[in-house]
């Protein structure tokens, strides 16, 4: 049985967040990633959109027995497409990525806001991953930062929050003024 694979571009760049494994760096050419609203949230949540000379950096890694059912959950209302994730190495690159498709796509901006939870899930994976620059380079390889930012660091919402150390709060907050102005 050929390995299935999926290529994460947002919490899932945290390997703190899932168990999939083995996971390799990689990168989807013709994406973005963006911020949007839906009918399934109250706030917006990353999701990919193809742009024609965009890219995004991400992980690469391995769903077992080609299980996709967790990992479908996880992923409520996002749909899989099939794509060639470029690895530079022996790793399969042939990948699912997760993107909200434009049906669930919602128009109007609810009242909430980007959690600052789930954001500094998301930073903390790409420091992890590639570093301050690759984690600066999420920053401006993302759409979608006219939304509202809601500071839930000290009751945290975002289920799969992590804590951060304080030079990584930092780094993400000045990342986010750099943004935002």
């Amino acid at each position: 049985m050929q390995s299935s694979y999926f290529f994460g571009y947002g919490s899932l760049v945290n390997i703190e967040t899932h168990v999939y494994r083995p996971y390799q760096k990689a990168t989807a050419k013709g994406w973005r990633r963006k911020w949007v609203y839906t009918k399934y949230r109250k706030t917006p949540f990353l999701s990919a959109h193809f742009v024609d000379m965009g890219e995004i950096s991400g992980l690469l890694a391995m769903v077992p027995n080609n299980d996709w059912d967790a990992l479908d959950i996880r992923e409520t209302g996002y749909q899989r497409q099939r794509f060639s994730a470029e690895t530079g190495e022996s790793f399969s690159n042939e990948a699912q990525i997760y993107f909200v498709p434009d049906r669930n796509i919602s128009k109007r901006k609810s009242s909430g806001g980007i959690l600052l939870s789930y954001l500094d899930c998301v930073i903390k994976g790409y420091l992890s991953q590639f570093g301050e620059e690759g984690a600066a380079d999420f920053f401006s390889t993302t759409d979608g930062w006219d939304c509202n930012i809601f500071n839930d660091r000290l009751n945290p919402i975002y289920p799969r929050h992590v804590e951060l150390s304080d030079a990584e709060y930092r780094f993400v907050d000045h990342h986010l003024k750099f943004i935002k102005s």
